[in-house]
């Protein structure tokens, strides 16, 4: 048996049935009396709990919260519980019959609930209970004014569910079964028996309870049976075409799709159902042929309604980006000035300037960012309805600091997950005709699954869990709230991540933070702990996103390294949820990295240089390392590549010059062309023209090149 469910502490009040609250009147609403609420009331004193009676009206929903306040000090729970009958055929129903059925019902349960409202909200938690009818659900004979009082109350229920969520309030409907006053005229005493309260209790009393994460549900409960109801749909048929008259005929020819629940859809929100309609009223603007229905009477499933799906390529596009835009994405995904090694990514004057690998999204991510979902034939989706579920990246040279990129995009499969659709779409992005960049994004279309689709895909670049062993990296990042507004600089447009009132209509508390901006976080972590921000290492990431995150939390983000493989998951450290899952980064090993060098006949100039001043340093290496102190560390590029690296140390023991990057940090870092290095060692190029004009970069100690500068010269002449 599993442990008690307890609610030591927890303040409970409950309208109408003779609980704790009522007027004690009759079924009709007549009369009053005390009977009721005091027998409950001295119930409940017997048994060792604590109670207290209030006779009120519910209309005076202020007058029972403020008795249960005063008694205990807070309010935890809301029944609304309290109901009257005056039953009549429609025509027979008076005014006042009808006003009062709604005071009592509908109004009641709003007023209550909202005397309790700011006082959840305040402490963060709240369980509220409405007593919804069968009658409500599927109407009754001679009872339209009870029926419409409480499928309003299931309406009242599921708007207080979404807004109430957020503050840890949640609300719940049941459409009970059961014996009360107001049935015992229309019950045999065996009937009343077997349907009395305590066969409703324990379903309330769940959805009460603290652990219990219901919200927004509907139940119907009687006898001992309970059952959770929910809303259907059929697929529908579109009956008007572009600059067309809509006709009642044409309604009438689709009459028979119009009702097929065949292939039903589920819509549990707002946004499920708005966001069909809208989408096939997009494609009927835009002249494209629409058609609700997956299926068709003649052929499978997976073919009539994927036919046009598989393999539609989208059309060409290009992508043109400077030192600017991969500055603003490295901006958008955490990089920093308080973080030394992050200066490569956000300073266009850096020596080793490099865009970030992850910047490969942007390049390839116009069908999914520009609305290209939406023009695949046979698929009217909106955007509320799509969700990006996983994604791939794969570069097959580091990306240019800027260029020109064209790419071709194509639906490589479709899935069936049964909820809803998985497409998966591969891109290919070619830099000068060379391609440079591929990736997979994997799209989950909510609520147009269950239609026969296969489940699985060989085209699917598959996630892995992370090891089962403690990580043996962690790096955090703590977002900016402005985070979301300056990655949809990046091309991300979507409201979602930027209007309250828009994220609001999606369920959310208020905007949230783009999956790629935590991927982009995320892969700079594994970058810098397994790769020293070499973006020359970095081969390929694979990341299934799990969780939304808001800007401002903090991104933790778990290493395991296996080889050249680096498993990940990230965390929001505030909550410990895991919002990026099976996750890994393959990096290039590191022997196979050299820098390009010159091919034989090709000797750098500069190499006859540095060896010299090696060998002139045996000498009078002390007294050098006394008039400079300083470490230099060079870049020589040939072609726009690196194609040496030397270090001249005049700071420590007797000075050297040697060949590779500086063992300790370099006080100040060169980076130009041979050629160049020749030009300034030979007095023929000034080094701040060289600077200004971008043909010699440097970072670090600028000032010391003055020091430098002076035994280069004493050089010149070898």
């Amino acid at each position: 048996m599993a442990s008690p469910l307890r609610f030591d502490g927890r303040v409970v009040l409950v309208t109408g049935a003779g609980g704790v609250n009522d007027l004690g009147g009759d079924f009709r609403g007549f009369g009053k009396g005390s009977s009721a609420a005091d027998k409950v009331v001295e119930e409940i004193r017997s048994k060792g709990g604590k109670a207290v009676a209030n006779y009120d009206s519910v209309e005076a929903g202020e007058k029972l919260v403020k008795t249960a306040l005063d008694a205990f000090g807070r309010i935890d729970v809301v029944v609304n519980n309290a109901g009257i009958l005056r039953d009549g055929s429609f025509a027979r129903i008076s005014d006042e019959d009808w006003d009062i059925i709604h005071r009592v019902h509908l109004r009641g349960s709003f007023l209550v609930t909202r005397a309790a409202w700011v006082y959840m909200k305040k402490q963060k938690f709240g369980r509220i209970i409405m007593t919804a009818s069968a009658s409500g659900i599927y109407g009754n004979f001679g009872q339209a004014n009870y029926s419409a009082a409480k499928l309003g109350i299931l309406g009242l229920s599921n708007c207080i569910a979404l807004e109430g969520k957020k503050s840890n309030i949640h609300c719940n409907t049941i459409a009970p079964m059961a014996g009360s006053r107001m049935t015992r005229t229309v019950m045999t005493e065996e009937l009343l028996e077997a349907l009395k309260p305590d066969y409703v209790a324990p379903l309330v009393l769940w959805l009460c309870h603290e652990s219990c994460e219901e919200n927004g549900g509907l139940f119907e409960v009687g006898g001992g049976w309970i059952g959770k109801l929910r809303w259907e749909r059929a697929l529908g048929a579109v009956v008007r075409q572009k600059n067309k008259r809509m006709t009642p005929e044409a309604v009438q020819a689709d009459w028979k799709k119009i009702c097929d629940f065949e292939n039903a859809t589920k819509p549990q929100r707002i946004q499920e159902s708005v966001g069909g309609i809208i989408g096939v009223v997009s494609k009927i603007d835009s002249g494209g042929g629409v058609s609700t229905n997956h299926t068709s009477q003649t052929a499978s499933p997976a073919v009539s309604g994927f036919a046009g799906v598989i393999g539609y390529k989208f059309p060409p596009f290009s992508t043109a980006y400077t030192e600017l835009e991969t500055i603003m994405y490295a901006l958008g995904v955490g990089a920093s000035v308080k973080e030394p090694k992050d200066m490569k990514f956000i300073y266009e004057g850096s020596s080793d300037f490099s865009c970030l690998p992850t910047f490969g999204v942007i390049i390839a991510q116009k069908p999914i960012v520009g609305g290209g979902l939406g023009e695949i034939p046979e698929l009217p989706v909106s955007l509320e309805k799509a969700l990006h579920g996983e994604q791939y990246l794969e570069l097959y040279k580091p990306l240019p600091r800027s260029g020109t990129f064209k790419s071709e995009a194509v639906v490589a499969d479709v899935l069936d997950k049964g909820s809803g659709l998985v497409i998966l779409i591969d891109v290919y992005s070619y830099f000068e005709k060379e391609l440079v960049c591929y990736n997979q994004f994997s799209v989950f279309i909510v609520g147009c699954g269950g239609i026969g689709g296969k489940r699985t895909s060989d085209k699917v670049k598959e996630a892995v869990a992370v090891p089962a062993r403690p990580p043996d990296a962690v790096l955090s990042d703590t977002t900016s709230l402005n985070q979301a507004a300056l990655y949809r600089l990046s091309g991300d447009w979507n409201p979602l991540h930027i209007d309250p009132d828009f994220s609001g209509l999606a369920g959310f508390d208020r905007p949230i933070l783009h999956g790629l901006c935590t991927f982009g976080f995320s892969a700079r972590h594994v970058l810098q702990q397994f790769a020293d921000n070499d973006v020359s290492r970095f081969k390929a990431i694979k990341v299934r996103f799990s969780k939304p995150v808001y800007p401002g939390q903090t991104l933790k983000t778990e290493m395991w390294k296996e080889g050249n493989r680096i498993h990940f998951q990230t965390k929001v450290h505030e909550t410990g949820d895991i919002i990026i899952s099976h996750a890994y980064v393959d990096l290039v090993p590191a022997p196979a990295i050299s820098a390009q060098m010159p091919s034989e006949g090709e000797e750098l100039q500069s190499t006859l240089v540095f060896e010299e001043i090696g060998r002139r340093l045996q000498d009078i290496g002390r007294e050098a390392v006394k008039k400079v102190g300083a470490v230099f560390e060079w870049h020589i590029t040939k072609g726009g590549n690196v194609a040496a690296k030397w270090t001249i140390d005049l700071k420590n023991g007797s000075g050297k010059v040697y060949q590779g990057p500086a063992e300790g940090s370099a006080d100040t870092t060169f980076i130009l062309s041979d050629e160049d290095f020749m030009e300034v060692v030979l007095g023929r190029l000034d080094p701040q023209k060289a600077f200004f004009s971008g043909r010699l970069k440097a970072r670090g100690n600028i000032l010391l090149s003055q020091k430098l500068q002076v035994i280069l010269k004493d050089y010149a002449k070898l």
